[in-house]
């Protein structure tokens, strides 16, 4: 058999296995771990395709952005299946349709991080020379962390999201600095499979090894003593106790859905309903306690616009007034301009007293659902879009990272739904002050898919960075609340199943060194890059030198 011919066999097997892979190490699979080798196959096509001497780089270059776009593909389709289910459902497109917009739309979005972050060393040093390792790993972790993306995920927070212990290491390096271990493990994997390198770098590659298992243990070592640490600083004085509850009413999207039967609740939105449940959820407050009580309502369970129906706005702020409980809630406002109306998604705070202590717009705007990305550039694509998909809105971005302030001691800040995928928004909150985070959220666009697992797992990216207990308050489920240390501090409410939770809490940040200082994590990451691809250039040179 021809040897091209052969490699072309092996690449369509190993493309969809790393996809398979991939898919299988987004949240809610119960597979992250698959993470420390799902990469595996497609770095092996990656590093046959460079090594080619037969093909000119160019060419190079697009056929492996063309394979790390197919395993993304694969991969979207299934680790992020809850896209394609909203935009059939809610979007009105049909299925197939649904399942290219996340095929070949979002899939691209991966392929291209992949293939920058796989593919890029690979033009610069020999893919079986072991000193180019430590550059491909650095360049790894720097892609991930900072490369654009409509969803701000990253692959070493997927994967290390099952490993309590080191995942507690993001307070200090971030969940993208997490990478350092999931891509480590793949290209040690990948060394070791060669039957060359383990000849030629055996000692080399065998202490690569043993550093990779110390620093993973060392993670693991940091997360045990710091979750000891949390757990003794929470009963500390400076931390002010608060009891705090959550209502998940699971009220229906039906009259949006192309099928209502897949919205999967009936129950109406309703006002009076909401208290009722509210009032429900107080009997679980300790009365004799005498803690501060905070009500939160998650996303699109209250009825009309706040600010602008005066009757709704006055029923809630006497009811806070009357049960001496402080609400926290989201609804939607716009501003009139001479272009017409801008939207804003917002949170509200109500103090116990029934004023009005605050309010917060939304800053990471749903893809496709709240903003359109490049509508500016070009208008008239966005608005055929809109005419042609259901749903479609255009929100304006908030500007300000708003703290919500009870007391001295009780600062609250109030992300919604799309907002905890992004560090930055999360991080700026505690940096203001906040000792307590919010996410008000409606994942019922989602259906039973995994969304509400994939959001409960960067709600515990969000913790852990910060050192702050955070909320994760949804309409459908599966809202709970998890503490500083990222594991669950109630129990979890099943998805489409209304209820509530309440749970006294420590409110308070804990000291976070990646929260304080990310510049400097990013800067050292990226210096770590540039000197080993010095270090790794120079080695190369000088081999080839002395072969010479």
């Amino acid at each position: 058999m021809n040897p091209s011919n052969s490699f072309k066999t092996k690449a369509w097997w190993a493309i969809p296995s790393s996809g398979i892979l991939i898919g299988l190490n987004a949240p809610g699979f119960g597979t992250q771990w698959i993470g420390f080798l799902a990469l595996i196959p497609l770095l092996l096509v990656l590093e046959k395709t460079f090594s080619d001497p037969l093909h000119s780089t160019k060419r190079k270059l697009l056929q492996t952005l063309v394979f790390c776009w197919l395993a993304a593909g694969l991969g979207s389709s299934i680790g992020a299946y809850w896209i394609t289910h909203s935009a059939h459902v809610f979007g009105h497109l049909p299925w197939l349709v649904a399942s290219g917009v996340t095929f070949i739309g979002y899939g691209f979005e991966v392929g291209l991080l992949l293939w920058l972050s796989l593919a890029g060393p690979l033009l610069f040093i020999r893919h079986d020379h072991l000193w180019g390792l430590p550059l491909r790993i650095f360049w790894f972790v720097v892609v991930d962390a900072n490369a654009p993306r409509l969803i701000d995920w990253n692959f070493g927070g997927l994967t290390l999201s099952g490993f309590p212990l080191v995942e507690q290491s993001a307070d200090l390096i971030g969940s993208s600095g997490l990478s350092l271990f999931m891509v480590s493990s793949n290209l040690l994997l990948v060394a070791w499979s060669s039957s060359k390198t383990r000849r030629n770098s055996f000692k080399m590659l065998t202490r690569l090894s043993l550093i990779f298992m110390f620093l993973f243990l060392a993670a693991a070592g940091y997360g045990y003593l710091k979750k000891a640490t949390l757990l003794k600083s929470s009963s500390e004085n400076s931390f002010q106790k608060v009891w705090i509850g959550a209502v998940q009413p699971n009220f229906s999207l039906q009259d949006l859905a192309s099928n209502p039967e897949l919205a999967h609740s009936e129950r109406i939105q309703n006002l009076e309903l909401l208290l009722e449940d509210s009032e429900n959820l107080l009997k679980d407050h300790p009365v004799e306690s005498g803690l501060p009580k905070l009500i939160v309502w998650p996303e699109s369970v209250f009825p009309d616009p706040f600010f602008k129906k005066d009757g709704s706005r006055k029923r809630v702020q006497e009811w806070a007034r009357k049960h001496q409980t402080s609400i926290l809630l989201a609804s939607i406002d716009w501003e009139m301009d001479e272009n017409g109306p801008r939207f804003f998604g917002i949170s509200v705070m109500v103090g116990p007293d029934g004023k009005i202590i605050g309010r917060y717009n939304k800053m990471f705007l749903i893809p496709f659902g709240e903003t359109l990305p490049f509508a500016d550039w070009f208008p008239e694509i966005a608005n055929w879009l809109r005419k042609k998909i259901h749903n479609m809105s255009q929100f304006e971005r908030g500007t300000e990272y708003t703290v919500f302030e009870l007391n001295q001691r009780l600062k609250v800040s109030a992300s919604i739904c799309f907002d905890i995928f992004s560090r930055e928004i999360v991080r700026n909150m505690t940096r203001n002050g906040a000792g307590f985070i919010a996410n008000l959220s409606n994942l019922a666009w989602f259906g039973k898919t995994t969304a509400t697992q994939s959001m409960e797992t960067f709600i515990r990216w969000r913790a852990i960075e910060n050192r702050v207990p955070v909320l994760f308050a949804t309409n459908n489920g599966s809202s709970i609340l998890i503490g500083p240390d990222g594991q669950p501090l109630s129990p979890r409410l099943e998805l489409f199943e209304a209820g509530h939770l309440g749970e006294t809490v420590s409110v308070g940040s804990h000291y976070s060194f990646y929260r304080e200082h990310s510049e400097i994590v990013r800067i050292s990451f990226i210096l770590l890059m540039l000197v080993s691809g010095w270090a790794a250039v120079r080695k190369q040179k000088n081999q080839s030198g002395s072969l010479g």
